[in-house]
């Protein structure tokens, strides 16, 4: 029994016990004496090592630590109103006190380092600061007395130094979920998101616990500790990117949380969960699959599964570990939804708008090297129940200071299509570079998106722009298959079963299209611009 369930068992009472009082009741509110605490520590530690004592003393000493910050932080701000702006520009501390402890004591520590040393990293492992005021760990496995993952940790100090998103920002929309309405919030992302920006939506959701646990993920999400999955280990990745992974299962990356000689992550821990149900209308690419099963009916079909399987999954991470700069793969849009512990995004702005060709470059650059000077970049704290989302083909890097679990997924909108075509032609040039895992589900979407268009009211048909993208991805799909990967939904001789029936249909609502436009799909490719350019 942790001492906290004990002393909430404790009943009110101004009585004594050996000459002292047990507990006062003040302010409605029961306060236990500092000798009950005392006793009731001496009597749990009897069974400890001296070893487990002194962790246990430092763990508690690392508490009470952040809760001084706390209160010096409070006494600080003693009014708060909707109108004051925190370190990160969270939502009104105001309204988290009122709607929930836990989050606002995310918002109020800033301390996120002294928690976790000699816990779960390394006793002297190096912290920073980052623009926003967060002290975190740097990445770090020590072997032989030297930190085998230096580069990570310079990485991170890099990412600390970009400024934080601040509202009115050119390349990020920032929105305040309890006081915008759903109509509001639909047509503001879909808008920012068609001029290429990445959107941040504080309050979104309701926060998990403060703690990241194996109960809870059965619980909520049906993640067993026995469910096998292929880990990312910060160590093998270190020794060579290309084969960071190992076998093991989710209770032992939650176990390992408390052993300091390792850094873990799950990438891909599917979930049955897709966008909010007030976002849903966001996702034209599911809008289409089911307005077109009576046109191209899928009896006797194969279905790929990432089709639906991209729509929802978990990411779950040991504290200290970064992601390195890449977009993700096959064009689509990303959401992510903070559910506990913390997350620092960082997204990177290409400054110049000349040619793809130089964009390829710069990204290179970037992911190969993390050579920033190409790129204007922004930096966001991912708090729990927070809501952002990322246009296709962002690139972006991840800090995660400590054990979370956040949640998201993917999906296709005809306003980003723009951007869904030069993320999948930046795939098809450098994507085992650029990106973090290819999907075999593109172009089955992508011609369900195209053969619903007659069907769709006129204030829904894309404009110029995003249509010419569509049909010269439907038209050239070949040309998009990314680097490193095949598709066989394409193969001339592929099987009956895996024929798509929304292939022809959609070729022949192109050309009338085209037709229609008087004009060559190469034509959206000779007049290229960043999308925020072109808009």
């Amino acid at each position: 029994m942790s001492i906290w369930r004990f002393l909430r068992k404790l009943p009110p009472s101004s009585g004594e016990e050996d000459g002292c009082a047990v507990c006062v009741v003040k302010n409605d509110v029961t306060l236990i004496s500092p000798e009950t605490k005392r006793k009731y520590n001496r009597k749990y530690e009897a069974k400890f090592t001296p070893e487990e004592k002194e962790k246990r003393r430092k763990a508690q000493a690392a508490c009470k630590r952040k809760l001084r910050a706390a209160r010096k932080l409070r006494g600080a701000s003693p009014t708060i109103t909707s109108g004051t702006s925190g370190p990160n520009y969270p939502p009104p501390l105001a309204s988290l006190a009122s709607g929930c402890p836990s989050m606002l004591n995310q918002h109020l520590n800033l301390d996120h380092a002294s928690g976790m040393q000699g816990i779960q990293v390394p006793e002297h492992a190096e912290t920073v600061t980052w623009s926003d005021g967060h002290i975190t760990v740097l990445p770090t496995v020590m072997r032989e007395g030297q930190n085998v993952l230096k580069e990570d940790a310079e990485l991170t100090k890099k990412l600390a130094e970009v400024p934080t998103s601040k509202p009115g920002s050119e390349f990020v929309a920032h929105f305040d979920f309890h006081h915008t309405s759903r109509d509001e919030l639909i047509l503001g992302i879909r808008a920012s998101l068609g001029e290429g920006k990445c959107v941040v939506v504080r309050g979104a959701e309701k926060p998990g616990p403060d703690v990241l646990s194996m109960e809870y993920l059965e619980k909520m999400y049906r993640i067993q500790s026995t469910m096998r999955v292929d880990m990312h280990d910060m160590e093998l990745r270190a020794k060579e990117s290309s084969k960071p992974h190992i076998a093991g299962t989710v209770g032992d990356l939650i176990a390992g949380i408390f052993n300091p000689n390792e850094q873990r992550c799950i990438l891909d821990c599917v979930i049955s969960t897709g966008l909010p149900q007030y976002l849903s209308a966001l996702d034209d690419g599911l809008m289409a699959w089911h307005r077109t099963l009576q046109d191209c009916p899928l009896k006797g079909k194969f279905v790929h599964p990432d089709n639906f399987l991209v729509n929802g999954w978990g990411l779950i991470h040991q504290g200290g570990v970064v992601t390195a700069p890449h977009h993700d793969s096959e064009g689509q849009n990303t959401f992510v939804i903070g559910d506990i512990g913390l997350k620092i995004w960082v997204w990177f702005f290409y400054k110049d708008s000349k040619d793809r060709r130089s964009l390829l470059q710069a990204s290179r650059s970037l992911c190969d090297k993390y050579d920033f000077s190409q790129f204007l970049a922004e930096s966001v704290t991912v708090y729990p129940g927070d809501l952002i989302i990322q246009p296709p083909g962002q690139l972006h890097s991840v800090y995660t200071p400590i054990p979370s679990f956040t949640r998201g997924g993917h999906f296709y909108s005809y306003e980003t299509l723009p951007s869904t075509e030069l993320s999948r032609w930046l795939d098809c040039c450098a994507g085992l570079l650029l990106t973090n895992q290819a999907h075999e589900h593109t172009e089955e979407t992508l011609w369900r998106m195209t053969a619903v268009i007659p069907r769709l009211p006129p204030n829904e048909v894309p404009h110029r722009i995003p249509l010419l993208a569509l049909c010269h991805m439907v038209l050239s799909a070949e040309k998009y298959v990314a680097q490193g990967t095949r598709s066989t939904i394409l193969k001339k001789n592929a099987p009956k079963a895996i024929q798509s029936t929304s292939k022809d249909r959609a070729i022949a609502i192109v050309q009338k299209i085209l037709g229609h436009m008087d004009i060559a799909a190469r034509t959206y490719l000779a007049s290229w611009k960043l999308p925020r350019t072109q808009m």
